[in-house]
């Protein structure tokens, strides 16, 4: 069962500038160590597994070994007919509690990903924390409440339930 305790549709949260970005936070608990479900979540390759089919997902380049702070990747995303290319940087990995991603540069104004580790009596309480912010200020707000949100909260929860169902399978 996925939860989303914090949830509000695009709720506001402001940064340094005043930036307005939409925040998601979505928790899940998944029964497996906190090592396993970290390491797969951790491993890019697995992104491929866990994306839902219609988001159509695929690595273009990433670097070589392991993730880690200043690791970079490029993925090409379509989704409805619209195809979206972006290059993500982890910017802080604590092994087994924490992993932050923020994009380079790509389709949107401003994207950033937080998850968050925390073993539990059953295996693993995962939270992802998601803020994103369109290009094209009111209208990019517009957008992002009539269609962009909706797909966004969609992908997160497809990924995280992927992910269950699969380190749960093992």
């Amino acid at each position: 069962m996925l939860y989303c305790p914090t949830f509000i549709p695009n709720y506001p949260t402001f940064e340094k500038g005043g930036d307005l970005m939409t925040r998601i936070e979505k928790i899940i608990e998944i029964k497996a160590p906190v090592e396993k479900v970290f390491a797969f979540v951790n491993d890019i390759d697995n992104m491929a597994k866990t994306s839902p089919p219609e988001w159509e997902s695929e690595i273009l380049s990433r670097d070589e070994g392991p993730s880690r702070v200043g690791f970079t990747y490029k993925i090409r995303s379509k989704v409805g007919g619209n195809v979206y290319e972006v290059e993500n940087e982890c910017t802080e990995l604590v092994k087994n509690k924490r992993r932050s991603i923020r994009q380079k540069g790509g389709s949107l104004k401003k994207f950033e990903l937080t998850d968050l580790f925390e073993p539990t009596k059953g295996g693993t309480k995962w939270t992802s924390i998601t803020e994103y912010e369109l290009p094209y200020s009111l209208l990019g707000k517009i957008i992002d409440k009539l269609k962009v949100h909706k797909a966004v909260e969609k992908r997160f929860d497809y990924s995280m339930n992927k992910t269950k169902e699969l380190l749960e399978k093992e």
